[in-house]
């Protein structure tokens, strides 16, 4: 918060000589208006999200930790509220003194006390010093204040990529797949069952989402590495799998497929059953690129939805 303290006590003595902003080390009362993971929760009033994505929890069962960028705004209260934060710490302000716009959110603070509105919020861009010199420059370029008719939001405070990134990460989602088995729903001991995914319009299973912040974004890419068949209670899983599950063409075991041949990616029974199910777990690697840069994520695994399948002796059935 280093521009209001430093125009809060020269305002508070009506003086207001140039002076140099010096970054004070990062503390307690440095507010920024998030931090680590709830940066989530303050940085959804700024970011547009576009692919795959869900306005909460996503695919990724860890979320990982949204750096804190160099500034982000603080909703300070409704408009006569806000107005009277900001007429209290700087209404002595003079014309003279142009920095951070203060003057000219004293002026219409004033106006707005005065008429009684209207409704809206005003906001506050506290600076993060611990955020770098680069982020902070730019953060100082934006006016102190902002008041926002409901609906609207303030100009786009600078945010790095790597923290667009991450709020994106956080917010992925990849559906279960579901799985294409053949023999469909129906097995038979010492014969292979044959799987394959379902991604729908996600072809080898790759996710994209794009968060976009000004003219600032970065975009996350999941990638389907691994694909493992679950063991079930009543036969041998295969896993030697692709993103889209067995190399054989979808619904079509290989015509030398016979008694105890296994599956590439499937599963190899041992005993009938009145019912069963089959389900794989699938292992993303995450990327993300922005503004010229990029990295890696923590990896994103998923598990299938379930598919039923009943599992009969051939003997029996021919006898």
């Amino acid at each position: 918060m280093i521009r209001r303290v430093a125009l809060a006590g020269i305002a508070a003595a009506a003086i207001l000589p140039a002076m140099v902003l010096v970054a004070s080390p990062a503390g307690a009362d440095t507010v920024i208006g998030c931090q680590g993971a709830n940066c989530s929760v303050s940085l959804s009033q700024f970011i547009q999200l576009k692919g795959s994505y869900t306005e909460g929890t996503g695919s990724a069962s860890v979320p990982v930790n949204v750096p804190p960028p160099p500034c982000l705004w603080e909703p300070m209260g409704d408009t006569i509220s806000g107005a009277h934060q900001i007429i209290g710490e700087f209404g002595n302000i003079t014309q003279g003194d142009s920095r951070f716009g203060v003057y000219q959110s004293v002026q219409l603070a004033k106006k707005q006390v005065k008429q009684g509105g209207p409704q809206g919020t005003w906001y506050m861009l506290p600076t993060n010093p611990a955020a770098g010199a680069a982020g902070e420059a730019e953060c100082l370029k934006i006016p102190l204040f902002a008041w926002e008719a409901p609906g609207q939001v303030p100009p786009a405070p600078p945010v790095p990529p790597k923290t667009l990134a991450a709020y994106a990460y956080n917010h992925m989602l990849i559906p279960s797949p579901g799985l294409t088995l053949s023999p469909a729903n129906r097995g038979y001991v010492n014969l292979a069952t044959y799987l394959w995914l379902n991604w729908a319009n996600h072809p080898n299973g790759t996710y994209h989402v794009t968060a976009t912040l000004g003219n600032q974004s970065a975009t996350v890419t999941a990638q389907a590495a691994s694909v493992s068949v679950d063991p079930p209670a009543d036969g041998a899983a295969y896993s030697s799998c692709g993103p889209e599950g067995s190399k054989y063409p979808v619904g079509k075991a290989p015509s030398n497929a016979g008694p105890g041949q296994p599956p590439d990616c499937g599963v190899l029974w041992n005993k009938a059953t009145t019912g069963t199910q089959v389900t794989a777990t699938v292992t993303f690697n995450v990327n993300w690129t922005g503004g010229g840069q990029g990295g890696k994520l923590n990896p994103i695994t998923i598990t299938s939805n379930p598919a039923n399948v009943s599992v009969a002796e051939i003997q029996n059935l021919n006898g």
